[in-house]
């Protein structure tokens, strides 16, 4: 008979560390593995309980440092060839992050010069290549099937997800057209951007080319198609919203462009367009309440300009002050907002001139 004999405590020990390590490898795996693949981007980490890169794609930024432009750049000086569309001698190279380019460009400046663009008006500039890492874009368009651009002729990724973007400028119409449009010469402006838009037809920039020369040239149908074309893949942007909403107002829509207005302050406070948009479209109606709202809004966030300070004294003497009279309600509703906001000597500041008057 086999008597098993009672496990001694040592051996106990033993099997408790083995097993205590084999969980902590375990639990390590993702981070190692993510760190061997990922070098030297091994900062863009995301853990498994947040899903990874590929849950948090889009919902938050990954080379906030900007790291990747240095293998953009070094990309770009060994596969960059000139095509014909340069203006002058040397590649221009674009980016919104200039610092860093600018920098990894500085044994280079003989054949490339860094200019600035931001990625929603990178139609609007004069470049033959694009740096951009995926920062500051819109989750929705990055999480698309349109994206990257067709341009694009780089990738530096993590996890499969692109981290920056190298982009071929392919035609400059987009930028001629642009310039038509600058001169007023509105029917030539639209041939060349539309003809830049079937090469990049998800460019923002030459969307938005589009939409004003419409509106300029009293098309606000063929205005409204390309405007909803860019709210197709960037809901949320801004600048076609704000479009959007002059599309109704001139088609005599008001509450579907106040509708409008409302989201777009909703999802960008500080977007000053859309409040003075607002306050004409109530002034026009009478609404003095409201119109006055929309200026104090603006107060409340201290993004009050000059435009909204003269706004808010014609609406108060349309509500019968008297100059002198306008002027100190507005100081008292400075004083107001500057205390909410804690800036009490820009609040004091107001007090002070209230006194003399």
């Amino acid at each position: 008979m086999t008597i098993n004999k009672p496990m001694n405590k040592s051996t106990k020990i033993i099997l408790i560390n083995v097993a205590a390590i084999a969980i902590i490898l375990l639990l390590l795996w993702n981070p190692i593995r993510h760190i061997v693949k990922n070098h030297p981007y091994e900062y863009v980490y995301f853990n498994e309980l947040a899903g990874g890169i590929n849950n948090a794609y889009g919902n938050y930024e990954t080379d906030y440092y900007y790291n990747s432009t240095r293998e953009a750049v070094e990309w770009v000086i060994a596969h960059a060839q000139k095509t014909g569309l340069e203006t002058g001698n040397k590649i221009r190279v674009a980016t919104w992050h200039s610092a860093s380019v600018q920098y990894f460009f500085r044994n280079d400046t003989a054949d490339y010069q860094v200019v600035f663009a931001r990625w929603y008006e990178r139609g609007n500039s004069d470049w033959d290549y694009a740096i951009f890492t995926i920062t500051g874009m819109m989750p929705e368009e990055v999480k698309s099937a349109n994206f990257p651009p067709k341009n694009t002729v780089y990738q530096i990724k993590v996890d499969d997800k692109p981290i920056c973007l190298v982009l071929k400028r392919e035609t400059k119409d987009d930028l001629i057209g642009l310039q038509l449009k600058n001169d007023k010469e509105f029917q030539p402006a639209i041939a060349h951007l539309k003809k830049a838009l079937e090469i990049d037809p998800f460019n923002v920039s030459i969307i938005m080319n589009i939409i004003e020369t419409y509106f300029n040239l009293g098309k606000l149908d063929s205005a409204k198609i390309y405007t909803d074309h860019a709210l197709e893949f960037v809901p949320k942007y801004e600048p076609a919203n704000y479009m959007l909403a002059h599309y109704y107002q001139y088609t005599r829509e008001s509450d579907k462009a106040l509708k409008i207005l409302k989201t777009i302050r909703e999802n960008n406070v500080k977007f000053k367009a859309a409040y003075h948009f607002a306050f004409q479209i109530y002034a026009q109606q009478n609404d003095f309440k409201n119109a006055e709202k929309m200026m104090l809004n603006l107060m409340a966030i201290d993004q009050l300009d000059e435009q909204g300070f003269k706004q808010l004294i014609s609406i108060y003497k349309a509500q019968g002050l008297d100059e002198r009279g306008a002027y100190k309600k507005i100081y008292k509703k400075y004083i107001e907002a500057f205390e909410k906001l804690g800036k009490k000597k820009e609040a004091q500041m107001y007090r002070d001139a209230l006194k003399k008057m």
